[in-house]
C-alpha cells in the first residue's frame, strides 16, 4: 500500500525543495543540443539523478540500502556524459579533423595481387596478399575514453575532469552484476557525488566553447 497522502507530499516537497529548478530547468541546461528529443532525455536524466539523490538524503539510508540509490545516479550521470559527448562529436564536429581521425583505423584488406596459379606458403600455411590501409571505424566500436580524449583535443572537454568522467562511465559498465563481482569493485557514494560535481563545469565548458566558436 502507498504511504499516506500527507506523508507522500512531504517527501516529494523535500526532494524538490533544494533543487535549482524543476524538470524544465534541468532540460534547459542542455539547450546547446539541437535535437529536442535528445535534449529532453538528457535533461530528464539529470533531474532524475538529483531527485533520487535528495530522496536518498531524506531517507537517511546507510549500509547496503544505499547501493540502489548510488547505482541509479551513476547510471544517469554516465549516460548524460556519453550522450552529450557523442552528440557533439558526430552532430556538431563530424567534419573536424580529430573526429575523422577518431573513426579511422588501419586494417589489412585482402587483394588479388598475384595470378590465380601462384601460391605462397610459409611454415606450412598459405600466404595471402593484402594491403594495409585506412578503414572507417564503426561509431559504436569507439571506446568512450577515446571519445572523451577527442573532445579534449577539440576543446569542449577540460582535462581537469576528463579522467573523472571516464571513471564514472566505467563504473556504469560495472553495474552488470557479473562484472561487479568479477572485478570486486563497489560503487561508492563519492563516485555518484563526483558525477554531479563534474556536471556543471562540463556543461559550462561546452557552452563557453560553442559561444567562442560562433
Amino acid at each position: 500500500m502507498p504511504l499516506e497522502q500527507g506523508l507522500r507530499e512531504q517527501i516529494n516537497e523535500y526532494c524538490k525543495r533544494d533543487l535549482p529548478g524543476d524538470i524544465n530547468w534541468h532540460i534547459n541546461q542542455f539547450d546547446f543540443i539541437d535535437n529536442i528529443e535528445l535534449r529532453n532525455k538528457v535533461g530528464r536524466a539529470f533531474y532524475s539523478a538529483r531527485f533520487i539523490s535528495k530522496l536518498m538524503e531524506g531517507l537517511y539510508v546507510a549500509g547496503d540500502d544505499i547501493h540502489p540509490f548510488v547505482k541509479f545516479q551513476i547510471i544517469q550521470y554516465a549516460s548524460i556524459y556519453e550522450a552529450v559527448t557523442t552528440y557533439l562529436l558526430w552532430d556538431k564536429y563530424s567534419d573536424h579533423i580529430e573526429v575523422k581521425a577518431l573513426q579511422t583505423h588501419k586494417a589489412y584488406k585482402p587483394v588479388s595481387a598475384l595470378g590465380s596459379l601462384t601460391k605462397l606458403t610459409y611454415d606450412g600455411a598459405d600466404l595471402f596478399t593484402c594491403v594495409y590501409k585506412d578503414t572507417k571505424t564503426p561509431k559504436n566500436s569507439i571506446p568512450f575514453k577515446d571519445r572523451v580524449d577527442c573532445g579534449v583535443r577539440i576543446g569542449f572537454i577540460d582535462t581537469a575532469y576528463s579522467e573523472d568522467i571516464k571513471k564514472i562511465y566505467s563504473l556504469r559498465n560495472l553495474t552488470h552484476l557479473e562484472s561487479e563481482a568479477e572485478r570486486q569493485v563497489e560503487m561508492e557514494l563519492e563516485d555518484s557525488k563526483k558525477g554531479y560535481w563534474r556536471m556543471k563545469p562540463f556543461i559550462d565548458k561546452i557552452k563557453e566553447f560553442l559561444a567562442n566558436e560562433a
